[in-house]
């Protein structure tokens, strides 16, 4: 019996990978096909390939200019979650000290509470701040939107860091700055790669905010552009699937390299829990 487990367990990752992938594998398909070939043959490999599609959405779309915006989003959201969530990670796993508890249940707390539901004082924030219609806006909302789960994430790698590393760093004159930079980053470098990835991917990929904090065609993110794409009666689908596809490809790419290392940092982050 014990012999068939593994069996089992194959199938169903199988099953599962399908169910994944075909859809995916579809829309790549469906990217190629003029608008009669999308009525009419809906799954499956086009008859005629047609790679003007892209060509045309590339263009039409102004994706050039929506790529530009989201990856200037996602760098400077990554980036700041990256360098305030190790700092505070570092705080909560080696300090002892009354309220540690309290703030790292805090950022806990903040894993269950959606930031949607603050959307209406953070629309009103960022008017008072004239932040409206700037990437700077979004790139704020993903930055505090991230760190909750950053935080949890690296307090867990920190504390699997002997602490030998840190007093032989002192002993030889280090304080604690110096510790950080030199002896923590270093060896939580593949865990903050995780972090780094998640987040990029969740800023990449996000549309709520963009769509209610910009509104100048100039200054969208992909997510939000390719809306342009659908009309009131009628939707442009020979070209919004070539841009979906586009839309899709750094994250996929950005994945697949990572993907080995991802998964063997969340293992070990989740058995440190």
């Amino acid at each position: 019996m014990q012999a068939k487990r593994p069996w089992i367990q194959y199938v169903i990752l199988v099953i599962y990978a399908l169910i994944v992938i075909l859809p995916l594998l579809n829309l790549v398909f469906l990217s190629f096909k003029d608008l009669a070939g999308i009525a009419q043959h809906p799954f499956g490999p086009p008859a005629t390939w047609h790679w003007s599609n892209y060509a045309q959405a590339w263009t039409d779309g102004n994706l050039l200019t929506y790529l530009v915006n989201t990856a200037i989003v996602s760098v400077l959201s990554v980036f700041i979650i990256l360098l305030f969530s190790s700092a505070a990670a570092y705080v909560l796993a080696r300090f002892e000290f009354r309220g540690n508890q309290l703030i790292y249940l805090t950022f806990l707390a903040g894993l269950a509470l959606p930031i949607q539901m603050i959307a209406i004082p953070l629309f009103i924030l960022m008017k008072h701040l004239n932040l409206l219609d700037h990437l700077l806006s979004v790139v704020l909302v993903y930055s505090a939107s991230g760190l909750s789960f950053s935080v949890f994430l690296l307090v867990n790698f920190i504390r699997s860091v002997p602490r030998d590393l840190e007093e032989a760093a002192f002993l030889d004159g280090a304080n604690h700055w110096q510790v950080y930079i030199r002896v923590i980053l270093p060896l939580i470098r593949p865990s903050l790669t995780t972090v780094g990835l998640l987040n990029f991917i969740h800023s990449w990929n996000g549309f709520f905010f963009p769509l209610i904090l910009l509104s100048n065609p100039e200054h969208m993110t992909v997510a939000v552009g390719v809306l342009s794409f659908i009309g009131e009666y009628a939707t442009q689908w020979n070209l919004l699937l070539p841009a979906l596809v586009i839309v899709m490809l750094p994250t996929i790419i950005v994945f697949v390299i990572a993907s080995r290392q991802f998964i063997r940092n969340m293992t070990a982050g989740a058995i440190k829990i």
